[in-house]
């Protein structure tokens, strides 16, 4: 009897996790075919200044966005299915918290956190755990690009298709907890931010 492998992400916590702070529901995906990048901007202000050759700037922070895709294979109907109906899940909760009885917007922004293995975690924890948002990493996504693979066909079920491959992807801008302290402390220039920021321990040999 033919085995699908793609669940051992799942068994073995290779997977992908969305938490949606609003309604308190998590997503999650196997961590199949991953593509992940980071752009990581400091952010200064420019001013031109008369009669002078260079311009004053300021620092005034630092803008961390991820950019992250993956595939969606489906082994049967059943699982093409569930695949379509996480992507509905997640446009879902790109939109806003309403009031029942006059639809109007209320809230504030939706702030969602990711997680994956010990890639994409909360600043304080050493990877991301199932089921505990503070090991995620806080934020809100920019765009969700989505994506029929046409060439691997269509599962089909009473007429209704059910695309083989999905290739999703999504830019994130993260929220850092802005009670801790990241930075350098002036006294004796050691990292006084988390230890496991961002990726992994800062003690371990990356500084000569």
């Amino acid at each position: 009897m033919p085995i699908d492998f793609s669940d051992n992400l799942f068994s073995g916590d290779q997977k992908i996790m969305f938490y949606h702070e609003w309604s308190k529901k998590t997503v999650q995906f196997k961590a199949f075919d991953i593509s992940y990048s980071e752009t990581i901007t400091n952010d200064w202000e420019e001013v031109a200044l008369p009669r002078r050759i260079n311009r004053s700037y300021t620092w005034s922070g630092v803008i961390r966005k991820l950019s992250l895709g993956w595939s969606m294979p489906a082994w049967d109907i059943v699982e093409a299915k569930k695949n379509l109906a996480k992507c509905s899940a997640m446009v879902q909760m790109m939109y806003p918290m309403t009031d029942t009885s006059t639809n109007a917007i209320t809230g504030g922004n939706p702030i969602w956190y990711v997680g994956f293995s010990n890639l994409i975690h909360g600043e304080g924890a050493e990877r991301a755990a199932m089921g505990d948002k503070s090991t995620m990493l806080a934020g809100f996504p920019d765009n969700f690009s989505w994506n029929i693979i046409p060439e691997d066909g269509f599962i089909y079920d009473d007429g209704d298709a059910y695309p083989k491959n999905i290739k999703v992807s999504m830019g994130y801008t993260i929220l850092l907890d802005d009670t801790e302290d990241f930075g350098w402390n002036e006294a004796d220039k050691k990292w006084e931010g988390p230890t496991h920021f961002p990726w992994y321990r800062s003690d371990l040999g990356a500084f000569e």
